[in-house]
């Protein structure tokens, strides 16, 4: 496809896909990266699959010579992780494309030369990563033909987990920090924080928050450590005074200047696909314009929490969205 005023060959694009696909990025180590790094992978996803977790119960008390069989080691929590399919699509004239070709390629895209087509491709990979990231926390499944509308994104999950009473103050995997400012959130998160179980605690956790929370959060920092001029307290990676057991994990998946925090662990909070290689099977198909570039890529994608316990869980009272 060098020689762009010539008829596109679908075979060879297919060709080029097969013999340099090792080559692609993949949706999931893209943009989407940004949240998925922090989450775990369930594969083998092609409806659902039931996430069971055990609760720990107690069995010890004081002996009085008989036994009463009204012990449990621990009670079974079944979560449902569903998939929704997503379809990514373009067509498009590639000629109008030529000159990004040549500078990406020019500047070492790839150790080795690369032919046009597959530059294409993995520029509607890039594309599709990017509306990803944009989807894992705000998706919602329901009639529409976005990629917001595919699946439950943890936003959603949360949302209604807390209508159905399953996150509450009374279960404790819900906490109150009100609406935060530069001159509070620091020790608001702390308090959250210190509210978790020793057990989720002491193994340490990651606390996700928003960039615009995150800049409130240094800001916040910046004042409490009065630093000196021309040094840099911007990106803290971890909750002051948690002895780095809370890792700051900011992202901008989260809405504008949402406050909603999440606390919990990679291990917990999991996106399920059913194979990785679907996330970079972008193929070319003949659309009968022998000058217009037609791609399409189908994966399935879905998110959930295997445990909401609060030993495992704590998100905070504000909602995904501000309310304006």
């Amino acid at each position: 496809m060098s020689d762009l005023t010539k008829p596109i060959d679908i075979s060879d694009v297919n060709q080029a896909y097969t013999k340099y696909k090792d080559a692609l990025n993949s949706l999931d180590v893209l943009s989407a990266q940004d949240v998925l790094k922090f989450m775990s992978a369930e594969l083998g996803v092609q409806n659902s699959v039931v996430l069971r977790t055990i609760e720990k119960g107690g069995i010890s008390k004081k002996y009085d010579g008989t036994f009463t069989g009204d012990k449990k080691i621990g009670t079974m929590v079944e979560r449902t992780l569903t998939v929704g399919t997503v379809v990514a699509e373009m067509a498009d004239e590639p000629e109008r494309y030529r000159k990004s070709w040549i500078t990406d390629v020019a500047g070492n895209m790839w150790e080795k030369k690369h032919p046009f087509e597959l530059w294409l491709l993995q520029y509607g990979i890039n594309i599709a990563s990017d509306e990803l990231h944009d989807a894992i926390f705000m998706a919602k499944l329901q009639a529409g033909t976005g990629i917001l509308d595919s699946f439950d994104g943890i936003n959603e999950i949360i949302d209604a987990d807390i209508t159905a009473t399953l996150i509450s103050a009374a279960k404790e995997n819900y906490y109150a920090t009100g609406a935060m400012t530069a001159a509070d959130c620091g020790d608001k998160l702390l308090a959250m924080w210190r509210s978790a179980p020793s057990t989720l605690r002491g193994k340490g956790a990651n606390m996700i928050i928003g960039e615009d929370l995150g800049d409130m959060y240094d800001d916040w920092y910046k004042a409490e450590h009065d630093a000196p001029p021309k040094v840099e307290t911007a990106g803290q990676l971890f909750l002051d005074n948690s002895n780095k057991k809370c890792r700051l994990i900011r992202t901008s998946a989260q809405p504008e200047n949402s406050q909603r925090v999440i606390i919990t662990s990679k291990k917990n909070l999991k996106f399920g696909v059913d194979k990785l290689t679907d996330m970079k099977a972008m193929k070319a198909f003949n659309s009968g314009n022998p000058y217009l570039f037609t791609a399409t890529m189908k994966y399935v994608f879905g998110t959930q929490f295997e445990s909401i316990h609060k030993s495992r869980f704590i998100v905070n009272d504000q909602p995904a969205t501000p309310v304006a």
